[in-house]
């Protein structure tokens, strides 16, 4: 015969209170731990709803924190799908935002440079001759040129390369299919020497400019292309001097040397220009055609203009800039180990910083960047307080 265990209502309900109460305690010390220098106690604090809201906030703020790179020996770093491309000497590989791998193939591009576009990514031999091509996550293409790469761009179509002409020429711009490595043309240069190719008009038609050295002076050489890779530019500028740093809106580029920018609208026509005492170290454009130039000289500055040329704002500084990155109308001035952000109107929106000598920054959104260093990196939320 089999006994049955009688509980006594009494003590059921006192295990209950028993174990509400350890709960609470248990809660109570999580949320003190994770906000122990500002201790507060409200019955706004006590609302379930608020304290399950702070708990997740708390939770979320925590799995973005920073991860290591080891002793990755990184060539370059960028954004891509959300994710961060690790490139090295020897491999690439892609790292979620917590610092998990989501995929890594070796590779053999000596010098390996790095360049992508939406679900595309380019990795190529800088001066050599090998290249590989990676889509959604997949190795899709490795193989090599006739010609040395001198710069190279992947777009939806096709694989643009600049090489160093065996022909003649003075340089080859290449259209290669991106998942088959079939030839789809060739544009052949002879009176200039073209180092950058952009796409432009949403991948309807490209940019390439360079150096260009038919007389005594230095001249740098802009041409605005078809995509259909006919020989005759639709739009062409000559600009005595030279620019070698390029930066473009949705219509507009600007174009920056030593001590003087170039603002040019889609045909090539130039809008405004600017010259100064201070060396320049840093430019870009916003997606609504405003503009901000680093200037380094007796001060160093940031100034910020409108589409029209016309000087919104200028904001000293502490320190020499190294790079601008822009992400639609969001900039990230970056100076050794530190960011700061502004809106196209100048506005100081946020700053940051990560330990190390150099940083680089990676928008995932208007929101959302990374942070990387030689060892470390860190999803950072903008505050845009």
């Amino acid at each position: 015969m089999v006994n049955e265990k009688t509980v006594k209502p009494g003590r059921v309900v006192l295990k209950i209170f028993i174990l509400i109460s350890l709960i609470l305690i248990i809660f109570f010390a999580v949320l003190v731990s994770m906000n122990e220098n500002n201790i507060e106690l409200n019955w706004d604090a006590l609302n379930i709803n608020n304290l399950i809201e702070k708990f997740k906030t708390e939770t979320a703020q925590q799995s973005t924190g920073a991860f290591s790179l080891g002793d990755l020996d990184i060539s370059q770093t960028a954004e891509y799908q959300g994710n961060l491309v690790v490139l090295s000497d020897y491999d690439i590989r892609l790292l979620s935002p917590n610092g998990e791998e989501v995929w890594y193939y070796t590779h053999d591009v000596r010098h390996p440079v790095l360049n992508i576009n939406g679900k595309w990514i380019l990795v190529y031999e800088n001066n050599g001759k090998s290249y590989m091509v990676i889509k959604d996550g997949k190795v899709v293409l490795e193989s090599k040129l006739d010609e040395e790469i001198a710069f190279g761009e992947v777009t939806d179509k096709y694989l643009l390369f600049i090489t160093i002409s065996s022909n003649g020429y003075k340089r080859t711009v290449n259209f290669i299919a991106p998942e088959t490595g079939i030839s789809l043309g060739a544009l052949y240069i002879d009176d200039y020497y073209p180092y950058y190719v952009k796409n432009v008009n949403n991948n309807s038609g490209f940019l390439l400019y360079g150096l260009g050295m038919n007389s005594i002076n230095i001249s740098t050489i802009i041409r605005i292309y078809e995509s259909t890779g006919k020989t005759a530019p639709v739009a062409s500028v000559e600009a005595e001097g030279l620019y070698p740093v390029m930066n473009c809106s949705n219509s507009n580029f600007i174009f920056a040397g030593e001590n003087k920018v170039l603002y040019y609208d889609s045909n090539l026509n130039l809008t405004w220009s600017d010259e100064y005492t201070d060396r320049i170290t840093a430019v870009g454009m916003f997606e609504d055609d405003n503009a901000v130039v680093a200037l380094s000289g007796d001060t160093t500055k940031i100034v910020f203009y409108n589409s029209a040329g016309r000087e919104i704002k200028s904001i000293e500084t502490e320190n020499s800039i190294q790079s601008i990155e822009i992400y639609e109308n969001t900039a990230a001035v970056i100076y050794g180990s530190k960011v700061l952000f502004y809106d196209s109107s100048g506005r100081l929106i946020d700053n940051a910083s990560l330990p190390g000598i150099n940083l680089n920054v990676h928008f995932l959104n208007n929101e959302r960047v990374f942070l990387v260093s030689e060892h470390e990196a860190i999803l950072y939320n903008i505050s845009r307080k």
